[in-house]
């Protein structure tokens, strides 16, 4: 865990996101003298579904799964938070569980404080209370996409479809209009996000890489500017 000698730093680093902008200098030091910053390895879990809902996270470096089960434990769900981004947005001022299980998929570096705290100071800033649902509005929009374009039979759709949603999602774009992935992505993830098998998935994979469309190698995907129009 981090000193608390450097979280000024950090608090600063907040200051400049979307989630944190419009608190005041006094709210800001309320959320400093709450707050944790720690360190998690690959593969090590931030919390599971049905856990007590008490923390609001910030992803300071690093990409993390949040994965969600049915009842019957059929339905999976998969959301990605990537770095600069905050969660879980799901169930403020009303849920007392974690929605999702989240689990480090790289390295990460994590900003977090009482979820009671961070809610308390939205109800006392209409303009950040305000920011917060414009937030909740888009994921809600982003999901509800994400979840259409999975809803095929064919499973090379799918694939693909998964692929445009990491890309769009998580890829960073260059001058020349490719984009590349920053995370080391699987193959098997891409499998399981799709609901199809590994074998398939790698297959598909090898014919777009053959054909041109992406590049994968040591788990990064790159995506060359003709693949948006598969």
């Amino acid at each position: 865990m981090l000193s608390s000698k450097e979280y000024p730093k950090y608090i600063e680093f907040l200051k400049t996101r979307p989630e944190f902008s419009e608190f005041s200098h006094e709210e800001m030091n309320i959320l400093m003298n709450n707050m944790k910053v720690k360190n998690f390895k690959k593969g090590q879990v931030l919390f599971d579904q049905a856990d007590e809902r008490n923390r609001f996270y910030f992803v300071k470096k690093g990409l993390v799964r949040g994965e969600r089960t049915d009842e019957t434990g059929d339905f999976i769900f998969y959301t990605y938070i990537r770095e600069n981004l905050a969660f879980p947005y799901r169930g403020m001022f009303k849920d007392m569980y974690y929605p999702y299980s989240a689990q480090a998929m790289t390295d990460i570096e994590i900003i977090h404080f009482p979820m009671a705290t961070f809610e308390n100071l939205l109800l006392k800033n209409s303009t950040m209370m305000m920011k917060v649902i414009q937030e909740m509005a888009s994921i809600i929009s982003e999901t509800e996409n994400n979840i259409q374009q999975m809803v095929t039979s064919s499973a090379q759709k799918r694939v693909i479809h998964a692929l445009k949603i990491f890309s769009e999602n998580l890829g960073c774009a260059d001058k020349n209009q490719k984009i590349s992935i920053p995370y080391p992505i699987t193959i098997q993830e891409v499998a399981t996000f799709s609901g199809t098998t590994r074998e398939t998935t790698g297959q598909i994979i090898k014919n777009l890489v053959n054909e041109k469309y992406i590049s994968y190698d040591h788990k990064r995907f790159v995506f060359n500017k003709k693949f948006s129009k598969l």
